[in-house]
């Protein structure tokens, strides 16, 4: 289980990198960190409901052993997840690039 929660530790922070690095470059600076900060601010909030769920439900029983590698190993899922799907939604939805024009099929 520990290989588990390094892998997807190595992938959180690829994501969190790149989610931070390449924020879209013709939107403005600040609505984007703005976005940023919500986006980050909900993803921890998820990330520790769903440790302390997981704490809550398996801690003191049969599953004592079970539970931190599970908790951890689904915080870091919950993030590589939410994380990717905000960098696709800020960069080609909620930030648009600008349209071209005379973009089309050559009409």
């Amino acid at each position: 289980m520990g290989t588990i929660v390094v892998v997807l530790a190595i992938i959180g922070v690829l994501v969190l990198f790149s989610y931070l690095k390449f924020p879209p470059a013709y939107a403005d600076k600040k609505l984007v960190k703005v976005y940023d900060m919500m986006v980050l601010g909900v993803c921890a909030v998820l990330c520790l409901m769903w440790f302390l769920n997981i704490r809550a439900n398996w801690m003191g029983g049969i599953n004592d052993k079970w539970w931190e590698p599970v908790a951890i190993a689904g915080a870091l899922a919950i993030e590589t997840v939410f994380l990717g799907v905000c960098f696709l939604m800020r960069n080609f939805w909620v930030f648009k690039p600008p349209r071209r024009p005379g973009g089309g099929f050559g009409f």
